[in-house]
């Protein structure tokens, strides 16, 4: 399936190649000079990009609405995300997509784009056949699945071990508020599964850990952004996706979508397992929860601001 969207790999260069034939002179100058110092020439406005090259910003508007570009802007965003994807911390992204003057509102529009375009891509180049065999694995595997991701990815792993946890016994997450990974490592067995998250910059931590679990014969899954992630070369299975962003910060929008995925085909695959264990979590909630607002010390809210003794509201399905 692919999107209408065009392509985030549908690069200026290539798009120059294709067009070269049907530019006047003054664009066919201008494509010239900006294949020579793309991605970064794009990174000045239309304006300056014109008087840099002796031309009008009508012919810089003519040319990019010629190579299938919605704006100039789509351009600019386009050889953003190529400057920024070789540049590893936030500090070095920084002065490339907030050293120019942008308003609020171009803000909200270039993180739609962006992660519109790392949807699109991340959806077009995934492996499916990897994507069949880890869902398959987590679906189907009798032993217990661990979720591990550190710094900025911890947030993924963490709504990723939730929602598994709805679909399947024995999902533990190797993070934050969970018992240390060093002792947890040191009962795993063969059929055990480790679903492990790659985002740069690379932590030697998640390396370290998914040799452990090869060690022991179990399997390595891996969700990483580039196949030069170290943990890559680890995985017996992997997908990749696309984090490219206007803001300094890694966008982690298309990572929650293959999660979002993965959690949707697992419970399809366990579907009559899973409406069951939804409906126990549904009496546990009546149960469990429900009591626990009731025995709230006097002076105390529940959850989500609820006062003692306030009969809790249905629980969201």
């Amino acid at each position: 399936m692919k999107s209408s969207l065009q392509s985030p790999t549908t690069l200026l260069t290539e798009r120059l190649s294709r067009q070269g034939g049907k530019l006047t002179a003054s664009e066919r100058a201008l494509a010239d000079a900006l294949g020579r110092d793309y991605p970064h020439a794009l990174l000045e406005s239309a304006t300056a990009l014109a008087a840099r090259n002796g031309t009008s910003p009508s012919t810089v508007v003519r040319l990019f609405a010629k190579l299938g570009y919605a704006s100039y802007a789509e351009a600019q965003r386009e050889a953003r995300g190529e400057v920024t994807a070789l540049l590893q911390t936030a500090g070095q992204r920084a002065p490339v997509t907030i050293g120019t003057e942008r308003s609020l509102q171009q803000c909200v529009d270039d993180a739609l784009l962006h992660d519109q375009h790392n949807i699109t891509a991340t959806r077009d180049g995934l492996d499916m056949a990897a994507f069949e065999a880890i869902v398959a694995r987590i679906a189907q595997s009798r032993g217990r699945i661990f979720v591990l991701a550190q710094i900025n990815s911890a947030p993924v792993a963490a709504w990723l071990a939730l929602h598994l946890n709805m679909c399947r016994p024995g999902v533990h997450e190797l993070g934050a508020g969970a018992v240390a990974a060093t002792d947890q490592l040191l009962w795993i067995q063969p059929e055990d599964t480790l679903l492990v998250f790659s985002i740069r910059r690379y932590a030697s931590g998640p390396v370290k850990v998914a040799q452990r679990f090869r060690d022991a014969g179990a399997q390595v899954l891996a969700i990483t952004d580039s196949a030069a992630a170290p943990l890559a070369a680890l995985a017996h299975h992997r997908v990749q996706v696309r984090i490219s962003n206007a803001s300094p910060f890694d966008s982690y929008t298309a990572a929650f979508f293959v999660c979002n995925a993965l959690v949707s085909a697992v419970a399809q695959l366990r579907h009559e397992a899973v409406s069951e264990a939804l409906k126990r979590r549904d009496d546990l909630w009546k149960d469990v929860e429900a009591q626990l607002i009731v025995d709230e010390p006097p002076g105390r809210s529940g959850p989500a601001g609820r006062k003692p003794g306030r009969k809790a509201p249905n629980p969201t399905p």
